[in-house]
């Protein structure tokens, strides 16, 4: 597997090949020659797929080539214990089930100052605390793993806050996370800027799609606590209390609609429910929710322009051995799962980019030549390092297999011309031997032919 291959992008770099992949803005001018349009732009969709609770070495941790599970990872029972109590261990699905918790308090705790010991004694028993030690491998997820291959890998994405699912679900939209502890919006809901309303004003759509939506609050029934973690929106008057924008959040069986339609917005975030995967939903109707959403894109024309990021909100309890950063005076959360899925995305690379929730918004303002919304966006390393526009697209597969990446054939001008040569040589050739056998002797040439009474 490719690895760490050169990146020369950094925050300049990201913006020469957004450049290349975005074109120009929307709304900015025209060619200067109409016999020399501006070339459409490689990536005209983003797609934001964020699932929950699950860490790196949860999901990818023994993946061969990556910053996986240590050889001597281990925990000790006890908070202020140093022995080797419990190793990494591979789960079964059901026991990837289990309630972990994943608060601030407990992120906290599993972190320990730095030391990392934390995560089975940070759980509120001995019995959950050791199972959060457990992984799950391509065997158990083979879909997630036959994206990995075909695609890029993320092995240093981090949530970018250890309060939860909510606070990182505000950043993946808004680069900040309001000052949130919890998964609990405040009373008076949450005010804070969002991409959106960069979207907004750049004239260009978007839409937030989520499994099982009923529709939008009311003053009687308003949006439940589970519903605002999954979508940050519905805890914003700006958007619940227009209806231009509160219509733009919907249910996910709108998405296959207009990817059908070939109607896809901008932007899109795609977010499960019943689906998401947080314990204790099962991983695998997660993986097999997030299949369809990967298939119908690419069995759509938005396949050939579209990046589709999937991650995850936060790490929901479970183990991961890498130290989380320190960016901006605040340590950021545990490391996630993060695949990008896109024609142009490096084909079975492991990108080792140091990612953070913030790089979410980041993608999007840089294919779409956005202002950043805070300094944590404004900050982030780019996704981008992911993406190649000039590499030979990777073709949909509907049914992936671990193999290396089937890519469009791209042949080079050069060899299209010299095949049409030869092509016209054979064929002068072939009409200069039939005129040639023309001029034979006819009885010569009879004696050649079949009776014609033998059989065919």
């Amino acid at each position: 597997m490719r690895r760490r291959l050169p990146l020369v992008l950094g925050t300049l770099g990201a913006a020469a090949v957004v450049a290349m992949a975005a074109g120009p803005m929307p709304g900015a001018g025209a060619a200067s020659h109409a016999s020399a349009p501006t070339p459409a732009p490689a990536i005209q969709h983003v797609i934001v797929v964020m699932q929950s609770g699950h860490s790196f070495d949860n999901y990818f941790g023994t993946r061969r080539g990556v910053d996986g599970i240590p050889a001597n990872a281990c925990q000790p029972l006890a908070p202020k214990s140093t022995t080797c109590d419990v190793k990494p261990y591979h789960l079964s699905l059901d026991q990837a089930r289990a309630g972990l918790a994943d608060s601030l308090t407990v992120t906290r705790k599993a972190i320990n100052g730095g030391k990392m010991n934390g995560f089975v004694s940070a759980q509120s028993n001995a019995a959950i605390g050791t199972v959060a030690m457990g992984y799950l491998n391509s065997s158990d997820l083979p879909y997630y793993a036959s994206l990995a291959s075909r695609f890029t890998l993320f092995d240093h994405f981090y949530a970018a806050s250890q309060a939860g699912a909510l606070p990182n679900r505000l950043v993946s939209v808004a680069a900040t996370d309001g000052g949130l502890t919890s998964n609990q919006a405040p009373a008076g809901g949450i005010s804070t800027p969002t991409i959106f309303d960069r979207l907004d004003a750049a004239g260009l759509g978007w839409k937030y799609y989520v499994q099982g939506y009923k529709g939008p609050a009311t003053p009687t029934q308003p949006a439940s606590v589970g519903d605002q973690v999954r979508t940050p929106l519905l805890a914003m008057p700006s958007v619940t209390g227009t209806p231009a924008r509160a219509g733009k959040i919907v249910d996910t069986s709108q998405y296959y609609v207009d990817l059908a339609k070939g109607q896809l917005p901008a932007v899109s975030y795609v977010t499960g429910s019943v689906n998401s995967e947080r314990s204790p939903q099962n991983p695998a109707l997660g993986e097999a929710f997030v299949r369809t959403l990967v298939n119908a894109l690419m069995q759509s024309s938005a396949w050939r322009h579209t990046a589709l990021l999937l991650t995850y909100d936060d790490s929901g309890g479970w183990y991961d051995h890498s130290l989380p950063p320190t960016i901006g005076g605040t340590q950021v959360g545990l490391r996630v799962p993060a695949i990008l899925v896109s024609p142009y995305a490096r084909a079975g690379y492991v990108d080792s980019t140091q990612l953070d929730t913030a790089s979410i918004p980041a993608m999007i303002e840089s294919v779409f030549h956005l202002p950043p919304l805070t300094a944590q966006d404004a900050g982030s390393k780019s996704i981008l390092t992911a993406v190649d526009t000039h590499q030979q697209p990777i073709a949909p597969a509907i049914s992936p297999s671990g193999a290396a990446a089937v890519v469009v054939p791209r042949p080079a001008v050069a060899t299209i011309y010299l095949l049409y040569g030869l092509a016209f040589v054979g064929a002068c050739l072939l009409i200069a031997l039939a005129f040639v056998r023309s001029r034979r002797d006819p009885l010569a040439a009879a004696e050649t032919l079949p009776s014609p009474e033998a059989p065919e």
